[in-house]
């Protein structure tokens, strides 16, 4: 990642969260605590959701925050390079500290694979914001190989969401800072999750 940042002139750091054992992985709590532990070490404007196993093919997929939410990820070779659907907003995304904070970030109740995304794109677009996209040619990734989780039916949670923005994602994520350490290369965050913390009121969960 670091030679393609650098060949479009960015002033960026990479940060790398990563959930403690013992608990179901939350991509969107990780993606959380990414963005508030970021802004104590910087005040970032940008930001870059990004998966780990995905690199961008293209210098011209610009990693540049405008006036609207960007899927950067649009075109996956382990997707048959095609978009999956017109609302997805997984992979790669990017999106202003303004509209982060608009939509309260991401929901925190997605433990296991899927339906995290989804969550953000309703919120995002639930704000009457607009979910852009580079030109397929220029928005290419390559997915890098490795053992198939399977997603879980997220349904129940995907229809209550629109109950539940103003309560349930930044203000109130729950997390426990087990290590920070700033390497050469990037900024590793260690976290413990616990579920039933975040869980304990169910009834934001139910349509």
């Amino acid at each position: 990642m670091h030679p393609f940042l650098q060949r479009q002139n960015l002033e960026y750091g990479i940060i790398v969260v990563e959930q403690a054992a013992g608990t179901p992985f939350n991509r969107a709590i990780l993606m959380n605590v990414g963005f508030v532990e970021s802004l104590k070490i910087l005040e970032y404007d940008c930001f870059v959701f990004h998966d780990v196993d995905l690199l961008p093919l293209d210098d011209r997929n610009f990693y540049s925050c405008g006036d609207e939410p960007v899927h950067l990820s649009a075109v996956i070779d382990s997707h048959d390079n095609k978009l999956m659907y017109q609302n997805i907003f997984g992979g790669a995304s990017m999106m202003t500290k303004e509209m982060m904070n608009k939509v309260n970030g991401f929901s925190n109740a997605y433990f296991g694979w899927g339906g995290e995304d989804d969550d953000m794109s309703y919120r995002v677009r639930s704000h009457g914001m607009v979910i852009v996209r580079y030109d397929p040619e220029v928005a290419r990734y390559t997915m890098m190989r490795h053992a198939k989780e399977d997603q879980e039916d997220r349904t129940h949670l995907f229809r209550s969401s629109k109950n539940r923005i103003h309560e349930d994602g930044l203000n109130t994520l729950k997390y426990q800072l087990l290590g920070l350490k700033q390497e050469p290369l990037y900024t590793w965050v260690y976290v413990k999750i616990d579920p039933t913390e975040i869980l304990k009121n169910p009834s934001l969960y139910v349509e």
